[in-house]
């Protein structure tokens, strides 16, 4: 019986073993005739709380009295929820040479029925069909190479960081307990901002390696910090000078998701952002980012 037991926990431990030091590549694999389309969800999953210390933004989209103010209010509410009522859509495909092609479009959700108190001459009509114009149409457009590595180093910083957060792949072959880097910068400011203390953490793990009949799935978790803290410099008046504002930003970025090897393709995605800050812009966000294919 004790060798028996002995045995069968000397086989377990080999597997457990060579499951740690098997090396994997991970590669994007679409067909030359193939589109690889993910649903894409990118909601807030608590209440945001934004509040900007200058009020200047707000008067300078009306005029400075309290019913304009109010209704300044209501526009960039309309605005947070139109956008809140869209899905988006990833589509991949095989762009030749190596390179997957990425575009993102947006997708309205269900119509919400108008109340019977809405009416055709209402304020906010204008901006709903504004805002409607706003998030149709293509939204991004950029790509990486099959092996894992953005290609598109020409977009906006804003764009590659989605680009990289959901489809950026380790560019060498990886092993469990192996790290590597996103080619992402959650944190963007400009020379008003004088900054006295910040870190970084960007990290994604090959957490484990699964094996099935047909596949191997490797399970990515994601661990991503920004933090910065210094002054605003904001020039309120001519008189007043320089004013200094306290502020401190953090974003990070938690997931865990599986790419099939066989295949080539994400079997699952999700992630937590989140964003705190005070100071110049005082916010406190957390939002879900998932994948699913269609």
């Amino acid at each position: 019986m004790r060798t028996g037991l002995i045995t069968l926990f000397t086989a377990i431990s080999l597997t457990v073993f060579g499951q740690q030091n098997q090396t994997i590549n991970l590669k994007w694999k679409i067909e030359k005739n193939e589109t690889l389309n993910y649903l894409t969800e990118m909601s807030e999953i608590d209440t945001a709380t934004y509040k900007a210390e200058l009020g200047k933004i707000l008067k300078s989209l009306s005029d400075s009295t309290v019913s304009g103010l109010k209704e300044s209010k209501k526009l960039f509410k309309k605005f947070d929820e139109e956008f809140k009522n869209q899905n988006y859509i990833f589509t991949l495909s095989n762009k030749g040479e190596g390179v997957v092609d990425i575009v993102m479009v947006s997708k309205p959700k269900e119509q919400v029925k108008e109340s019977k108190s809405d009416t055709t001459n209402h304020p906010l009509k204008g901006f709903q069909k504004m805002t409607e114009s706003l998030t149709k149409g293509v939204l991004l457009r950029g790509s990486v190479y099959e092996t894992g590595g953005i290609h598109s180093f020409w977009v906006k910083s804003s764009q590659k960081n989605l680009i990289s957060t959901f489809f950026e792949l380790p560019k060498k072959p990886v092993k469990v307990g192996d790290k590597w880097s996103l080619d992402i910068n959650l944190i963007s400011n400009d020379q008003s901002f004088v900054c006295d203390t910040s870190y970084k953490i960007n990290e994604v793990t090959l957490a484990a390696i699964r094996e099935t009949k047909e596949d191997t799935i490797a399970v990515l978790k994601y661990n991503i910090v920004e933090y910065v803290e210094g002054n605003f410099e904001s020039l309120s008046s001519l008189k007043q000078g320089v004013t200094n504002i306290k502020t401190t930003m953090k974003f990070h970025y938690q997931g865990i998701s599986e790419f099939s090897i066989a295949k080539g393709r994400w079997i699952s995605y999700n992630g937590i952002m989140g964003l705190e800050s005070t100071g110049a812009l005082k916010a406190r966000q957390k939002s879900k980012f998932t994948l699913s294919e269609e």
